[in-house]
């Protein structure tokens, strides 16, 4: 099985759960929430300037 990390957090993803965005021009995103989709493709949001973004890579690192 394979895992892949959030495109917006960072996050590990466990096979099965997440979001697989595909842009027009093929990119594959993955995201672990809609919290992370929506902030990403719906509002444009940069994660570097989001609190819980940053607190949750503190968090991901650590582990």
């Amino acid at each position: 099985m394979r895992t892949y990390k959030c495109a917006f957090c960072g996050a590990t993803i466990l096979p099965g759960y997440g979001i697989m965005y595909v842009k027009a021009d093929g990119t594959v995103l993955r995201y672990c929430s809609h919290k992370c989709f929506v902030s990403a493709v719906k509002y444009g949001r940069d994660p570097r300037r989001l609190a819980w973004v940053r607190k949750a890579r503190r968090v991901q690192k650590a582990k």
